[in-house]
């Protein structure tokens, strides 16, 4: 760089050019000299190294834009890369994305060919449901009429329920009632009238009625017998509760007879001590107790002796085995009747009752209360009207034959 600034041989070459001057300037030449040559070599010096600096820094501006142009060049490659990279995955998935679609729109175009056919055969089968139920119709709601009729008879001639043919009666009626068929108007005015007048029987309650018959069958266990059993250990006493309940007890009437005796001697001897002698003091004392002994023999025999009129002799025969015997014959019985009334039998209910109420009054004591209870019971159970006649189905089985006998017509006309 600085080896351009050294230039010697220009001025040896530009001495001799220079003009001839006079002696007298000769001593100031040497500076003159000095001056041209100081001066020529720093104008192009500086003029040089200006245009080296110019130089330096339009290179070094070049060099700089070049290598700020290449490093963007590279990263504009590279965006450009990668713009291209992602336009490639981007058209893969397109690709993919309407391939997918493709296959959607061919899966949707079967499911709607494949629904149209559904329907297709759908409407050929409603129609085909239809044509056929319109002749079968009649004839199946006939069929269930006649079902459900029949089921009524047999529950009143079978088991006597009403309630259970009047509810067979009723789901008849309602279904004649839903189907509004002109044909069977016949059936369903006989179908009211039957059930009018199942209706109007009377019923029985038989809820209450198998509560008496537990509690008859409670008094039976309880009830004393004319003699002593395992049940009723005791024997049955003859007199009235109320005069058990007022006679006093034995310790009680010893005290009493004493009492009475030292009484009526007290007030006796009292006013005769002064005037009976003593032999006449003790002859009242005597006779004062014997008369309070003969009141307790007697009332103390009279709970032990007792008469009484019994019907039949027999029934003071049994023993204690023969009075369980009894009593479980008797529950029997009692089972036997509530299995005749829910079965509707009357005639097995009223025997039943009967020899119930024959045994509670032959082999059982009247004076007791289980016993008065229990006969009571069972007269108001022999007037239960279990033997009520029921009525009949025939209305309601002749209009649904005539129903039955003009289906055949309807057809041939048809």
């Amino acid at each position: 760089m600085t080896e351009p600034i050294s230039s010697p041989p220009p001025l040896a070459q530009a001495a001799p050019v220079t003009p001839a001057v006079n002696p007298q300037a000769s001593g100031t030449e040497p500076s003159l000299r000095f001056r041209r040559k100081s001066s020529g070599p720093s104008w192009s010096v500086t003029l040089m190294v200006v245009f080296l600096m110019i130089a330096l820094v339009v290179g070094g501006g070049a060099w700089f834009a070049q290598k700020r142009f290449d490093s963007a060049g590279r990263e504009v490659a590279s965006q450009v890369q990668g713009f291209n990279a992602q336009l490639t995955d981007t058209k893969r998935e397109a690709k993919q994305a309407f391939a997918q679609v493709e296959s959607q729109a061919k899966l949707i175009a079967e499911l709607q060919q494949s629904l149209a056919e559904a329907k297709g055969q759908f409407a050929g089968l409603e129609q085909a449901w239809t044509s056929f139920n319109k002749g079968m119709e009649d004839s199946i709601l006939a069929n269930d009429i006649d079902r459900l009729v029949t089921l009524a008879s047999q529950q009143l001639r079978l088991a006597s329920n009403v309630n259970n043919a009047v509810m067979a009666l009723e789901t008849a009626l309602s279904t004649l009632v839903r189907a509004d068929r002109p044909r069977f108007a016949a059936v369903q005015r006989a179908l009211s009238a039957d059930l009018d007048r199942l209706r109007s029987v009377p019923l029985i309650d038989v809820g209450v009625i198998s509560i008496q018959l537990e509690t008859l069958t409670a008094l039976i266990g309880r009830a004393p017998l004319l003699v002593p059993d395992a049940a009723v250990p005791k024997v049955a006493a003859i007199a009235p509760a109320s005069v058990q309940s007022n006679s006093p007890a034995p310790s009680a009437l010893v005290k009493d007879a004493a009492t009475v005796a030292t009484a009526t001697t007290e007030t006796e001897v009292a006013p005769a001590l002064s005037a009976e002698p003593w032999w006449s003091l003790a002859l009242a004392k005597t006779v004062s107790w014997s008369k309070a002994v003969a009141v307790f023999m007697a009332k103390e025999l009279a709970s032990v002796v007792s008469i009484q009129r019994v019907n039949d002799a027999s029934a003071l025969l049994l023993s204690p085995e023969q009075g369980a015997q009894l009593r479980a014959n008797l529950r029997s019985r009692v089972l036997t009747a509530q299995m005749a009334l829910l079965m509707h039998q009357p005639l097995v209910w009223r025997a039943e009752i009967t020899a119930l109420q024959a045994s509670l009054g032959t082999r059982y004591d009247p004076n007791a209360a289980d016993t008065v209870a229990a006969l009571r019971l069972v007269r108001e159970l022999i007037a239960v009207p279990l033997g009520v006649a029921l009525p009949g189905m025939t209305n309601s089985i002749a209009a649904l034959e005539a129903v039955r006998l003009q289906e055949p017509n309807n057809k041939s006309e048809d």
